[in-house]
């Protein structure tokens, strides 16, 4: 025969009204033993900073790849032709992107090199309009085009639909 589990409300209320009121000091005292052990994500110390590069040949790699990250046509045109994936050719965007601007006021490396920025600039314009980003093919976006019927048909039943409940009211 089992035993049947008495509730009592009061003692629960009280059991819940403690344990709220004193989780703080608990979960506080554990922060401060563990401090130490963890750093935060975006200290000076866990980003290294970047280096700069150690040829024309890399500045003119950070350049072009900069050039696209920081254009969203291009970077969107970028990411749909990949063949990487989204998150791989974002990560590669996203980890060249920052290196630019040393490099861009870098006299000595201007002088050396040439304002490789600039030439980074019209060279990806001149890509883009040709059909290219850096040297993949762009693909066009997925959807409906904008020629076929089925886009305005549906766009107004839609609106026919949306429209008709604040009609009726």
């Amino acid at each position: 025969m089992a035993r049947k589990a008495s509730f009592k409300p009061v003692t629960s209320l009280v059991l819940l009204l403690f344990l709220s009121l004193f989780h703080v000091p608990f979960a506080s005292a554990a922060a401060v033993q563990f401090r130490t052990a963890i750093a935060p994500r975006q200290s000076p110390a866990a980003t290294p900073a970047p280096s700069l590069p150690d040829s024309c040949e890399d500045y003119s790699r950070i350049a072009n790849i900069s050039t696209i990250a920081l254009n969203s046509t291009l970077r969107g045109a970028f990411l749909r032709s990949s063949s990487l994936g989204t998150f791989s050719a974002a990560a590669i965007l996203d980890r060249e992107s920052p290196k630019l601007m040393s490099l861009k006021f870098n006299v000595a490396l201007n002088q050396q090199c040439g304002n490789l920025s600039a030439l980074a600039i019209v060279e990806a314009d001149r890509n883009l309009t040709a059909g290219f980003v850096a040297g993949m093919k762009v693909l066009d976006a997925p959807g409906v085009a904008p020629a076929n019927l089925a886009m305005p048909v549906l766009c107004v039943v839609f609106m026919f639909i949306m429209g008709l409940p604040a009609t009726v009211l």
